[in-house]
This record gives structure tokens, C-alpha cells and sequence, in this order.
């Protein structure tokens, strides 16, 4: 039965059909199957609940008391608990048993419905394209105090005053990222690519960065930091074929910089893809 001052639904076998499989066609349905004296379904529901308020509207959470609904549980094969099944377009899209951790339940999730939060990320972010850039930004920095346990604004955040060369900001944003998400390939990317920004931040300009590598080949100094400003303009061939350059002259420069920062690069492009996979093989070529 649906009670608005609920976070869930209490369903039974007769409204099974329009509690579930009917409204299933249009939000994801997550069936909790449960019982009272269930020690791991009281851990498990706050959980539940906490992430069907996040997906406002596109999630719903119903609950079925396995003692009440012995005859519905049996239907489904309950066999523990809790069991919890994901429901989209009347049929079972994916499922667990037992108390998964929130990150878990929540990726589960994510394959098939939105966030109120992403949401207002996706719209944000179209704001920043269309070019209202400070209302965007206001928007997301207010998504990171209301979410300061979300990763996902701080790195968009970071992304957005990366390119402004705001790097002090992005350092800080950066700095306020969960340990777990700093093993991603986004904070990854985003991070190799603001230290190659950083990099890049000398006196001399490239087209005079360019002039003395090619009247001083040997300058691998000067090429080190040309291959930096280039990496940092998204010329990502040019600035590698510059270090690739620096390890056939000297493997050893600057404790092996060279090489540290291809890989490098190799992550700032998400470590996949045909240009990847060319340099690859061209730096493999190099050092064997």
C-alpha cells in the first residue's frame, strides 16, 4: 500500500502487479523482501531508503514482510535475508542477498536510473557550456556542501578550474576527494592533467619553447618543459614524441621523468584508445 509519509511502499500478492511490475515500466523498483526479526534487513533499510530519496522519483523502494507474504516470498524463492531484486520494465534486471555496502547498491543503480544529484550535475554543466560559467559553478559548490560525501561535484569542480588554470582552487577541490575515488580513472585523468598544467607554467612561450629545442637538441630541459606545455594544449603526439625523444637521449633525465610522465599521459586519456595503444608500443620500442 502507498503511504506518501513513507520512504517505501508495503505491498503484498494482490498489489504486487501495480506496486511493482506496472510501475517498473516507468522508475526502477527496488523489491526489498524482509522480516521483523531480520537483524541484517534493520541494518540494510536505512540504506535502502537513504538511496531511493537520492533518486527522486526515478527510484522506488517497496517492501515485502516475508512472514506476512509467505506465499509471495515462495513465488520469488527467498531462500535469505534480505533479498533485495531491481525491477525495470516488469522484469528482474538485477539482484542481491544480504547487506551490501551503499557504493555498491548505489552502482547497481546507476545502470539503470539517475540521480536527483546527477541531475543537477548534467544541468549544471550545460549551463557551463552554454557559457554561464559562475552560475554553473555556483550551483555545483552548493551541490559540494549539500553532498560532502559525494565525489562526483568536487570532480567536475575540478575538471571546470583545471581549464581556467584556477590550479590552486583545483588543488584544494582535489585535495577534499575520497581516498577511494582518488583510484579512479577520472580523478586519475584529472589529476595527471593538472600536473601537467602546472608543468607547463613557464616564462617562455611554446613557438620560442620550439625555437631552442631545434637550435638545441640536446637541451633536454627545454624539451622536457616544451613536451609539458604541449601535453597541457591537448597536443598529446607532439609532447610524447618529445619525451619519447628525452629516453632515447637519456633514460635516466630527472630520475626518469620522461617515461613517469608518458604514463602519465596514458592516464589523463583514460588509458585505452587508438593513440594509447600507438605510443604504447612506440615507448615499448624504446626502452626493449
Amino acid at each position: 500500500m502507498d503511504n506518501p509519509t513513507l520512504p517505501y511502499i508495503d505491498s503484498s500478492l494482490t498489489a504486487f502487479q501495480q506496486d511493482v511490475i506496472d510501475a517498473s515500466s516507468t522508475q526502477l523498483v527496488l523489491v526489498d523482501f524482509w522480516a521483523a526479526w531480520c537483524g541484517p534487513c534493520r541494518s540494510l533499510a536505512p540504506i535502502l531508503e537513504k538511496l531511493t530519496a537520492e533518486y527522486a522519483g526515478s527510484v522506488r523502494l517497496v517492501k515485502i514482510d516475508t512472514d506476512a507474504e509467505q506465499e509471495l516470498a515462495s513465488q520469488f524463492g527467498i531462500r535469505s535475508l534480505p533479498t533485495v531484486f531491481l525491477f525495470k520494465d516488469g522484469k528482474i534486471v538485477d539482484q542481491f542477498m544480504g547487506v551490501e555496502p551503499e557504493p555498491v547498491i548505489r552502482e547497481k543503480i546507476n545502470k539503470f536510473a539517475v540521480s536527483q544529484l546527477d541531475q543537477n550535475l548534467q544541468a549544471a554543466e550545460l549551463e557551463y557550456q552554454q557559457g554561464n560559467i559562475e552560475k554553473a559553478k555556483n550551483v555545483v559548490g552548493k551541490l559540494v556542501e549539500e553532498h560532502p560525501d559525494n565525489d562526483h561535484p568536487k570532480l567536475l569542480l575540478m575538471k571546470w578550474l583545471s581549464g581556467e588554470k584556477l590550479f590552486e582552487e583545483a588543488l584544494k577541490i582535489a585535495d577534499s576527494v575520497s581516498q577511494p575515488a582518488r583510484s579512479t580513472p577520472e580523478y586519475r585523468a584529472l589529476s595527471a592533467t593538472l600536473e601537467f598544467q602546472q608543468g607547463s607554467q613557464v616564462a617562455a612561450d611554446t613557438a620560442s619553447l620550439i625555437q631552442t629545442v631545434d637550435q638545441d637538441p640536446a637541451n633536454l630541459e627545454i624539451r622536457y618543459q616544451l613536451a609539458q606545455r604541449l601535453i597541457s594544449e591537448q597536443q598529446y603526439s607532439e609532447g610524447m614524441d618529445h619525451l619519447l625523444e628525452i629516453i632515447k637521449r637519456d633514460r635516466q633525465f630527472q630520475d626518469d621523468a620522461a617515461r613517469r610522465t608518458i604514463l602519465k599521459v596514458f592516464e589523463a586519456l583514460g588509458g585505452h584508445g587508438d593513440l594509447v595503444s600507438e605510443y604504447r608500443s612506440k615507448l615499448s620500442s624504446v626502452l626493449f
